[in-house]
């Protein structure tokens, strides 16, 4: 099925993505793992098509301690139905320059505290699970047992691949706003230079005549990937259905059924609030703060004009789509959730603040140890050196960490 899935031509949506030779060379010898994962999540559940489900499954949400309220799709009502249980499977599709990595170091930090298998990409070092290319098998570090728990890396959006290596695991994706997501990505990957742009305001010169850059870079496929929509390229769609009305609204109802969250850059706090309540964790389990090697990346460094926003939103016409759509249906989960929402947000920013005071001092060589009273009312996160280290690690730098671990994958057999 792989090999001749490759052979062909390899489908994320919409128009068709061919493949190089190297994928049936890939395919042989992948062929005996592919079996043998296929053939364990078949029997494990017969049913992997995620697509043709028309009701979510129902994920635990939790509200104070252990109890929750669990949301099924098809009712509008909430019901209590006891206590939750923690969630550890999740499909993270992190989308460039939206906040992806930050989520992404939380579930590396929430999977390696829990011994769990994460989707690896194959080189060591490598941030990227098959990005840009539509995700394979062939894209990832092979697990000895043939299951795994986490993918977070940067992968291109693919449920028949991915629900044969997660079934049933919850899908979760992050916007942000494209008036200041492709600026920062466009200077954070070195576009301009890439493409031999020396005006002074190189974003600009580009957005003139975006049309004849594109076609300069048209056999680069990272590079076409990140030049127009990046976003909606991440969750799969092809850049010849970005003017597809029909496929842009077929790529919406696919997250609208298939995605259990679509979390806001800009609420980061309370996209992870929400992401917590629906996986039954606590607030720890989802802390955070900008890391050192990410400040630059992903702060409002590159502020544009307004001038330039409504030229910004023409060219990404389908992110502006995506946002804007995705940030009401984020906002009606919240006002959904009720006024004891607000309250654990707030909560979440007090623990924030303690643990990114404490941890600006570790860097600073100040670190103490936690005090009682570093927070109102005597209450005080978990925090020390060790949380502070792994919130610095890069993406990647975890990876590396988390591959090193022999009794979890075949890396000699590779």
């Amino acid at each position: 099925m792989f090999a001749a899935s490759c052979a062909r031509a390899l489908r994320c949506r919409g128009k068709l993505r061919h493949t190089s030779a190297m994928c049936v060379l890939a395919a042989v010898s992948w062929a005996a793992f592919y079996v043998f994962l296929a053939r364990k999540i078949f029997i494990e559940d017969k049913d992997v098509n995620r697509a043709a489900s028309a009701v979510l499954p129902v994920l635990p949400q939790v509200g104070g301690g252990r109890e929750h309220l669990a949301v099924d799709s098809t009712q509008s009502e909430t019901t209590r139905i006891g206590p939750c249980e923690e969630q550890t499977k999740i499909v993270f599709i992190s989308v460039h320059m939206a906040m992806g990595d930050v989520v992404t170091n939380i579930l590396q930090r929430f999977g390696d505290q829990r011994n769990l298998t994460f989707v690896l990409p194959r080189e060591e070092g490598d941030d990227n699970t098959g990005w840009p290319q539509c995700f394979q098998t062939d894209h990832m570090l092979p697990s000895r047992s043939g299951s795994y728990d986490i993918l977070c890396n940067h992968a291109v959006y693919n449920p028949r691949i991915m629900n044969l290596v997660m079934p049933k695991a919850p899908y979760v994706t992050i916007l942000r706003r494209p008036e200041t997501q492709f600026p920062a990505l466009f200077h954070r990957y070195r576009l301009a230079p890439r493409m031999g742009i020396l005006a002074s305001d190189p974003l600009k010169e580009f957005l003139t005549q975006p049309g004849e850059y594109i076609h300069r870079f048209s056999s680069l496929a990272s590079e076409r990937a990140l030049l127009q929509n990046p976003q909606a390229y991440d969750l799969g769609l092809d850049p010849e259905n970005f003017e597809d009305e029909d496929a842009v609204q077929a790529l919406i109802r696919d997250m609208e059924t298939n995605f259990h969250l679509v979390m806001i850059a800009e609420y980061m706090e309370e996209s992870l609030v929400l992401l917590k309540q629906q996986m039954c964790w606590t607030l720890h389990d989802i802390v955070y703060f900008q890391p050192s090697f990410q400040a630059r990346s992903h702060l409002s460094d590159y502020r544009t004009p307004d001038t330039l926003h409504a030229q910004l939103r023409k060219w990404n016409n389908v992110d502006v789509i995506l946002y804007q759509h995705f940030s009401k249906v984020l906002w009606k989960k919240i006002h959904k959730s009720g006024p004891k929402f607000q309250e654990e947000v707030e909560e979440f920013r007090r623990m924030n603040a303690v643990v990114r005071n404490y941890c600006l001092r570790e860097r600073g060589g100040k670190g103490r140890k936690q005090r009682e009273g570093d927070l109102e009312d005597g209450f005080a996160p978990p925090v020390d050196s060790q949380l502070c280290e792994k919130i610095d690690t890069p993406v990647s730098e975890y990876n590396n960490l988390l591959r090193s671990r022999p009794d979890h994958y075949l890396r000699n057999e590779l």
